[in-house]
């Protein structure tokens, strides 16, 4: 048995990882935690419906040039645990490459959900496509998957991230972008 270290993203991009922006591959490519600082724009869609998703999700409140820390822990078993702050605010979620039926794409565990990834490779950087969601391990219909943009790629040769986020019915819940780099 090898000892395989490669993160999840290595892992399911392959040679392609190696396209990415540098700032992307260095936030991809970890072996050791690792925690960043930068600032964020937030905006929230208006309503109680919103707020209540937002608020029990831990999801950033609205706000402009609002200080953000995201730790980056990689896992021996694949894993990285990924630790968010923006203010008051806290998130985490677990990231590893799918096995068996998800195999070929990247699972992110948020709470009682978890979020099925496509990733592709952009002359601009990385972007995230969410095919599907399950709640408490079951598949949930893939009329109500959520619409999630994600984009990371290079600002001023720090991490950049830009991230909106819409559910069927619901219809648009927040967007927000920012930079990142790694705390000295």
């Amino acid at each position: 048995m090898t000892d395989d270290r490669r993160s999840p993203f290595e892992r399911l991009l392959a040679p392609n990882f190696d396209r990415l922006p540098a700032p992307v591959r260095l936030m991809h490519s970890l072996r050791e935690p690792l925690r960043t600082i930068g600032r964020a724009d937030i905006t929230t869609a208006d309503g109680i419906l919103a707020g209540l998703i937002c608020w029990s999700a831990g999801l950033p409140r609205p706000g402009r040039d609002v200080d953000v820390s995201v730790t980056f822990e990689p896992r021996e078993n694949g894993v990285e645990h990924w630790d968010r702050r923006f203010a008051d605010r806290r998130y985490a979620s677990s990231i590893a490459a799918g096995t068996g039926h998800d195999a070929g794409f990247l699972i992110e565990r948020f709470g009682l959900f978890q979020l099925r990834f496509q990733l592709r490779v952009l002359p601009e950087g990385l972007d995230w496509l969410v095919v599907g969601w399950r709640l408490l391990g079951v598949p949930l219909p893939r009329w109500s998957v959520p619409r999630i943009k994600c984009l990371e790629s290079a600002d001023s040769g720090r991490f950049a991230f830009d991230i909106d986020v819409a559910f069927p019915v619901i219809g648009w819940l927040m967007h927000y972008r920012g930079r990142l780099a790694p705390q000295d």
